[in-house]
């Protein structure tokens, strides 16, 4: 049987889109339940996940027409028309990764109102998405008919592979310094919110996970050198086709993580108060109501639990707790302050105590 990177191509591709739409539709169903709320950055990010499963599809087509075979036993018909569905699929490659990395940016200029922040971010929304638009574009306008870019026989001329085999080279130690520099902004942004130590952490690592897109970003750029110099190249552009996919799966990961935060929080406040039913960490859910009977060495207490919300007028919400899902923007501006108000009384109801679980203190009667 013919050596192939066939299956190799097919399956890696597969995986970064299969795993990425989880984490995807893992934080679209955050959204849903607890903000109902969506703005740019969601449907940039749902797009640049279309673009990565075109390109996937692309791919997975031109495999089928012989990419991946060693050049000498590729049939010289259908290998044109597989390299012609690389070269598009290429195309999407090149606009799934800034639509991903500007909806990641996006979501990162929802959290911070500090303008020299906000400047670096709109920097790296408009040169990323300028220097790899042009990248597609100088990749399809190398040649003349742009046919020939797949069909080396047909009459026509190309330009000088290096221009653009340079070019990548640029754009790729480019968007390595990019990625790099996305995974320092949550450190300077996130640290100032008002949220647990363990989860702000736990959301300023998540969306630095994008150091990863410039460690497969700078190892897809360590091949485009050598495309050139390629006698096989139907073979050896294997591994820049799956690794010139990873960045903008990873980038759609690390842009999903954070929002599950309030997702995480709820499950473990329930397996944790199944084994702790007095555990006070119930007060991070968004029951309004919880009323429960129990029985204390055989006198019966009934304790009932009410939350009230206190609106906070004439203060923004940089610093809530909510700002990255963006929940504490629906109040118009204002804050929620909730309190919990815990109050247990005896059978004959002539006894009974108030306690209010944020402050500590306690009323008796």
């Amino acid at each position: 049987m013919a050596e192939t990177n066939g299956p190799k191509i097919v399956i890696s591709l597969w995986v970064q889109t299969i795993i990425p739409f989880f984490f995807m539709i893992l934080r679209y169903y955050c959204k849903v339940r607890y903000t109902k709320v969506f703005g740019w950055d969601d449907w940039l990010l749902a797009l640049s996940w279309i673009f990565v499963l075109i390109y996937t599809t692309l791919i997975h087509v031109s495999v089928n027409y012989d990419v991946g075979k060693h050049f000498h036993e590729a049939d010289s018909v259908q290998l044109v028309t597989g390299i012609k569905f690389m070269y598009l699929g290429e195309l999407f490659a090149l606009l799934a990764m800034p639509t991903s990395k500007t909806s990641f940016c996006i979501t990162l200029l929802r959290l911070t109102e500090i303008y020299w922040h906000k400047w670096i971010i709109w920097f790296i929304i408009v040169s990323v998405n300028i220097t790899m638009w042009l990248c597609a574009a100088l990749t399809f306008g190398q040649c003349s008919p742009v046919e020939k870019l797949w069909n080396y026989t047909l009459e026509g001329e190309c330009w000088d592979n290096r221009i653009v085999i340079y070019y990548s080279i640029v754009v790729g130690a480019y968007a390595c310094v990019l990625d790099v520099l996305l995974a320092i902004c949550p450190w300077l942004i996130i640290h100032k919110l008002q949220m647990n130590k363990r989860e702000k952490f736990g959301v300023i690592f998540a969306m630095s996970l994008g150091c990863l897109a410039a460690v497969a970003c700078a190892i897809k750029t360590s091949y485009i050198p050598q495309i050139g110099t390629w006698k096989d190249f139907t073979f050896n552009i294997a591994e820049v086709l799956i690794w010139g996919l990873a960045e903008s799966a990873i980038t759609i990961m690390a842009a999903s993580i954070p929002f599950m935060r309030l997702l995480i929080r709820e499950v473990s406040s329930r397996s944790g108060s199944n084994g702790r039913s007095n555990k006070k960490s119930s007060a991070n859910t968004y029951q309004l109501q919880d009323r429960s009977h129990h029985s204390n060495l055989g006198n019966k207490t009934k304790a009932e639990t009410d939350i009230y919300h206190k609106q906070l007028a004439g203060k923004d919400d940089e610093g809530s707790d909510k700002s990255i899902l963006g929940e504490a923007r629906g109040y118009q501006g204002k804050i929620m302050q909730t309190s919990e108000v815990r109050i247990e009384y005896g059978d004959g109801g002539d006894d009974f105590s108030v306690r209010n679980d944020k402050s500590g203190q306690s009323f008796y009667h």
